[in-house]
């Protein structure tokens, strides 16, 4: 019997016996993306025309970058640099094809097969997130903040997301800073959270399968993991847990554990100084760093659709490293330090030029 496709699409809808496997030999990285690359990321930026940083702490635009000509040590550098920007945004990406999407997130590690999401026909790794296929209210940006595939006992290191057809209005995209949610949080916060840990669930996508009758491509996964996390490119904290699929914290009481993570997940969804928000164009690239962000789509495109592409690369076992983390507020201290300084010297030369210059 022939997989369940969308014939205009070569999309794989549901598994058969022959697929009903295939999301089984999902593994983990073998080695950090990213990790001991240029600090100055030279090689990278020899190629960037102009850089955007939409805020300080999370986003960055880069233009003149075309991810499908990227030298090994590029790939390296920008590896490290979505780990410390969180989200990286590319336009006019015409070159990344299906086919260079899935070698781009090769280079950084295995990639993820969904055990449900559909995927394109002749690379599997290839999810495609079509609103047309979609459950009717799928879309509700209060509870849909996550990190994709939190639930896999080697959840992703590196999503890489394409769209390839976008609607007249609406449809952004918008992340959500971990490190700086955590940096923000009060000390003794921060220390009962470090010694916890959570377990995040496929019951979204059991329910799913439940109400649909759409068969798996492989085992929906629980796993358990640190609350509070160590991101192995930047050595900084971040909070990792998600409205989508963490369940509960172990070993507090069910309201306890409900009380914390509604509160983390309302940071998450309603600090907009620790967001960045995306709006999409036809063949713009996002890439972002699942250990350390959270992200939504924004449900307000309907009566219009949408339809992107994406791979997901899977990362190491998520650990918290208690003696040797720093935190993204201590290495932007810094960062902070030198634009004060920049701007102090800007005005400085300002003010001592010539009244009659001034004028003239």
């Amino acid at each position: 019997m022939a997989p369940s496709i969308a014939p205009s699409d070569n999309v794989v809808l549901s598994s058969t016996e022959k697929d009903a496997s295939l999301a089984d030999r999902n593994t983990f990285a073998t080695r950090v993306a990213g990790k001991g690359a240029d600090p100055e990321k030279k090689a990278l930026f020899a190629s960037v025309t102009k850089r955007i940083d939409y805020t300080p702490k999370i986003g960055t635009e880069l233009h003149g970058i075309k991810l499908s000509e990227l030298t090994d040590q590029q790939a390296e550098e920008l590896a490290a640099f979505i780990a410390e920007r969180g989200v990286v945004f590319f336009r006019d990406q015409e070159g990344l094809d299906r086919k260079e999407h899935v070698k781009l997130g090769q280079r950084w590690g295995p990639l993820h097969i969904h055990p449900l999401v559909p995927h394109d026909q002749e690379s599997p790794e290839l999810i495609v997130l079509d609103s047309r296929l979609s459950p009717p209210g799928r879309y509700n940006t209060n509870n849909s903040w996550h990190s994709d595939v939190s639930f896999e006992p080697y959840p992703s290191s590196f999503s890489i997301l394409k769209f390839e057809e976008i609607p007249e209005a609406g449809g952004d995209t918008i992340w959500s800073n971990g490190y700086q949610l955590y940096d923000n949080l009060s000390q003794p916060i921060k220390t009962l959270l470090e010694g916890l840990t959570a377990t995040h669930t496929s019951d979204l996508f059991r329910d799913f399968q439940a109400n649909t009758g759409r068969k798996t491509f492989g085992k929906l996964n629980d796993s358990v993991h640190p609350v509070v996390r160590t991101n192995p490119v930047t050595g900084w904290k971040s909070v990792f847990t998600n409205s989508v699929f963490t369940r509960e914290i172990n070993g507090l009481s069910p309201t306890e554990s409900k009380w914390i993570l509604e509160y983390l997940n309302d940071l998450t969804s309603k600090r907009l100084d620790y967001q960045v928000r995306f709006s999409w164009k036809k063949d713009s690239v996002a890439i972002w760093d699942n250990r350390s962000t959270f992200h939504t789509g924004v449900p307000d495109f309907q009566p219009y659709f949408r339809k992107g592409v994406r791979v997901t690369v899977s990362g190491e076992a998520p650990y918290y490293d208690a003696k040797n983390s720093g935190t993204q507020a201590e290495a932007f201290k810094k960062t902070a330090d030198a634009i004060i300084a920049k701007q102090e010297k800007e005005a400085a030369e300002k003010s001592n030029v010539d009244p009659a210059l001034q004028l003239a």
